[in-house]
C-alpha cells in the first residue's frame, strides 16, 4: 500500500513513497478530515446572526474553495430553514470511523465513514436529543511546502435520497406523473386547536403511550431499528445483503425490522414469481428474493393491499413509534424511500413531532419536520403498522 511520510502540521509533508502508512500521518490527516467537517457541522449549528464560523479551517485549494462558497450559502439556508420549522441544532459533534489511506504522488485519499450528532435546540419530551447520521467521504490531501491542502471532496450520498444538513442539495426534481395519483398523506402540521380535541394515542404493545395493534412484537422492531441504522454500513446485520444504487437499503431495511418484529414470509423461491406483490420473501440471492422485499412500490403494495399488515394514515403525525412512512420524491407514482419511526413527542392523537430513521444515507432519529421542510413536494405515505 502507498505511505505518505510528514513531519506533522508545523512543517511540510514528504512525497508519498511506497511502503507502510506511518502512523504519525495518518493521525495528522484524520485530525485535519475530522476539523474540517466539525466547521461544517458548526456552521449549521451556529446562533443566529453569528458568521465567525469558517466553513473550514482546512487550507484548501481553489477549486476546493469555490465549491464551498456555493456550501456556505447552501448551510445558511438549510439552518434558516431548520430554525423556522423547529428550532434547529445548538452543536454538532464529528467523528471520522475506519479511514483508509491511499497515496499517490504527493497526494492522499483518506476514505471514511463521517459519524455526526446534532443536538437539537428545543429537548422535547419522551424524545431523542440528538440525530445523527452515517454518510461515507473521500477526501484528497496534496503534500505542499506548508503543510496539506485538502482538494477534493466526495460524499457518497444514495441516488435520489436527501443529503445530510451539513451538505444541503436541492430536494430531488419533482417530474409529477400526468396520470391519476394515489392518495397520499396530509402532512399538514395540526392546529393548537386539533391537538387539544384530540384524544390520546393508543399505545403499541411493549411501547409507552404515543407509541400503534396487538399482533407484532414493536419492541423488537424498535430496539432491531435502533441497533442496525448505521452509522457505518459495517454495523448492518451481516445475515442480510446491502441493498446499493438507486434507492438503496432503505426498504431491505424495513423489511429486516418487520420481520424481526414477527412478520411471517409469505411465498419462497422457486414455488412463487418475486414479481407477485402478494407475496414477500428473503432469499439467499437477489434473485431468490421477492420484489417486495428491498423495494419501496412493491413493499408498499404487499404490505397495504396485498396482505393488510399496515393501514392507511390520513395525516403523518397520527403515526406513532415503529409505524414506517413511505415517501414519493419526483411524484411519479413509483415510490422512492421507506422510512421507520423510532420516536415520538406527544400522547395526543398528534405528535408535536416525530423521529425517522432509515438506511441511504444512514440516518437515526432526524425529525420528520426537518425531513418534510427538505422535500416539501413530495408525496408521503403513512403506514400504521
Amino acid at each position: 500500500m502507498a505511505v505518505v511520510a510528514g513531519t506533522g502540521l508545523s512543517g511540510a509533508p514528504a512525497l508519498a513513497t511506497p511502503g507502510d502508512v506511518v502512523a504519525a500521518d495518518q493521525a495528522q490527516l484524520v485530525t485535519l478530515a475530522r476539523r474540517y467537517l466539525q466547521d461544517r457541522a458548526d456552521r449549521l449549528t451556529a446562533p443566529d446572526g453569528v458568521t465567525t464560523h469558517r466553513l473550514t479551517s482546512v487550507a484548501v485549494d481553489a477549486a476546493v474553495g469555490a465549491e464551498l462558497a456555493g456550501d456556505l450559502a447552501a448551510i445558511d439556508a438549510r439552518r434558516t430553514l431548520l430554525r423556522k420549522v423547529n428550532g434547529g441544532h445548538t452543536r454538532a459533534e464529528v467523528a471520522v470511523l475506519h479511514p483508509v489511506f491511499d497515496a499517490r504522488g504527493s497526494s492522499v485519499d483518506v476514505a471514511f465513514t463521517e459519524h455526526t450528532k446534532l443536538y437539537f435546540a428545543r429537548a422535547l419530551p419522551d424524545a431523542p436529543k440528538y440525530e445523527e447520521y452515517g454518510v461515507d467521504r473521500r477526501l484528497t490531501f496534496q503534500a505542499t511546502p506548508n503543510g496539506w491542502r485538502l482538494t477534493g471532496d466526495v460524499v457518497d450520498l444514495a441516488q435520489g435520497e436527501l443529503a445530510p444538513d451539513t451538505d444541503p442539495a436541492a430536494a430531488p426534481a419533482v417530474v409529477e406523473n400526468s396520470g391519476a395519483k394515489r392518495p397520499n398523506t396530509a402532512v399538514d402540521r395540526p392546529t393548537e386547536a386539533q391537538l387539544r380535541a384530540a384524544p390520546a394515542a393508543a399505545a403499541k404493545p411493549g411501547i409507552a403511550a404515543g407509541t400503534s395493534t396487538v399482533l407484532y412484537d414493536y419492541s423488537a422492531m424498535l430496539n432491531y431499528a435502533n441497533q442496525y441504522w448505521g452509522p457505518s454500513d459495517s454495523n448492518y446485520n451481516g445475515s442480510y445483503r446491502t441493498y446499493g444504487g438507486n434507492g438503496g437499503d432503505c426498504t431491505n431495511f424495513v423489511s429486516q425490522i418487520t420481520r424481526y418484529g414477527g412478520w411471517s414470509t409469505v411465498g419462497s423461491w422457486p414455488g412463487d414469481s418475486r414479481a407477485d406483490n402478494s407475496k414477500w420473501f428473503y432469499g439467499s440471492f437477489t434473485w431468490t428474493t421477492s420484489y417486495s422485499w428491498p423495494a419501496a412500490e412493491n413493499w408498499y403494495w404487499f404490505a397495504a393491499h396485498e396482505s393488510g399488515r399496515t393501514s392507511y394514515l390520513d395525516n403523518v403525525w397520527k403515526m406513532l413509534v415503529t409505524d414506517v412512512l413511505q415517501v414519493d420524491f419526483d411524484r411519479d407514482n413509483n415510490i422512492s424511500h421507506s422510512l421507520f419511526v423510532t420516536g415520538r413527542s406527544g400522547s395526543g392523537q398528534y405528535a408535536n413531532e416525530l423521529y425517522v430513521t432509515y438506511h441511504s444515507n444512514n440516518t437515526h432519529n432526524k425529525p420528520l419536520s426537518s425531513f418534510i421542510a427538505s422535500a416539501p413536494d413530495a408525496w408521503y405515505y403513512a403506514h400504521r403498522t
